[in-house]
């Protein structure tokens, strides 16, 4: 059993002796000023190693490792609950937040938002203290707030990735997993399927009333079938003139895989008279800055257009 210090900048955890961590940053100043966290390390019953927060003293500590040690002789199957026991969904989240994996996803922001809706309103309680009950009024609350079906059921398995990563860690027990994997989706089979398909005539307007800026998006979105993300995403470098093929690297579709799509000439008349910027490499730009999220593109979208003209466009 041991007390280890995590870096808070490389989140490493290492012995409490260290004074400098191997990132190359100094550990004594982040302890006086409460950024270390610290962890009690020990083995189960069976043998598997497990660790968990302490807090942000030495003090906490040295008291979570000896309420462990008197466990451990007292009563060594309490071990097996004690994380489920005392962690609170707040504290999760935070654990999950910091695996570098999760800070990877293109997503990070959104699954940050989604955890402070959920823990506006569970974030003090006991993990294992959840049942269906909880989350089925937690749908219909958000549902009352006027979130969509299909949001809620985002925001509930968002939460059930982090439990079940949480209980492949052992941090949390079989109790808080059976209630994420018996809640029901509140949107039905089908329910949002779209049912139809932008006309010609339709996108013809579209491009005729929109933003300047946003008139190559237009088009190459309909001419191509990219995503927005992978629209905006979209760098000169990733553009063949010599074939006129768009090659999008595996970071950028949704699906994480490289895709290669064609130009038509609609696309290519647009990308050739585009101006090209010559401190960035963004194909798409708004006051000569990169254009970075759809929400600037639907405000950008609303203001540019003329809003009588387009409430007479049938759809």
């Amino acid at each position: 059993m041991a007390i280890l210090a995590e870096c808070p900048w490389c989140h490493k955890k290492q012995s409490i002796r260290n004074r400098m961590c191997s990132c190359g940053n100094g550990l004594v100043a982040a302890k006086r000023a409460k950024k270390v966290r610290y962890w009690v390390s020990y083995r189960l019953p069976g043998g598997k190693q497990r660790r968990e927060p302490a807090g942000f003293s030495i003090e906490e500590a040295r008291a979570a490792e000896g309420k462990r040690r008197a466990q451990k002789i007292e009563n060594p199957g309490i071990l097996e609950k004690v994380p489920a026991e005392r962690m609170t969904f707040d504290e999760l989240a935070e654990w999950y937040l910091e695996q570098r994996t999760i800070k990877k996803l293109a997503s990070f922001n959104r699954i940050k938002g989604i955890f402070s809706n959920f823990n506006a309103i569970f974030g003090s309680r006991i993990v294992s203290s959840i049942k269906l009950q909880d989350l089925e009024e937690y749908q219909e609350k958000r549902e009352e707030d006027g979130r969509a079906p299909a949001t809620i059921d985002m925001e509930i398995s968002i939460v059930k990735t982090m439990v079940t990563k949480a209980f492949d860690n052992d941090l949390v027990d079989g109790r808080t997993v059976k209630a994420f994997r018996r809640v029901k989706r509140k949107l039905k089979r089908g329910a949002n399927a779209r049912r139809r398909t932008i006309t010609i005539a339709e996108y013809l307007k579209l491009v005729e009333v929109a933003a300047p800026h946003l008139k190559g998006i237009l088009t190459v979105a309909y001419n191509t079938g990219m995503r927005t993300a992978e629209i905006l995403g979209l760098r000169w470098s990733h553009i063949d003139r010599d074939k006129w093929l768009i090659r999008l690297p595996a970071e950028l579709p949704k699906e994480k895989k490289a895709k290669v799509i064609p130009i038509n000439h609609h696309v290519k008349n647009i990308l050739t008279n585009l101006p090209r910027a010559i401190h960035h490499d963004a194909v798409f730009t708004y006051q000569n800055e990169p254009i970075g999220t759809l929400g600037g593109v639907k405000k950008s979208f609303i203001t540019a257009c003329d809003t009588n003209y387009m409430s007479n466009i049938e759809y």
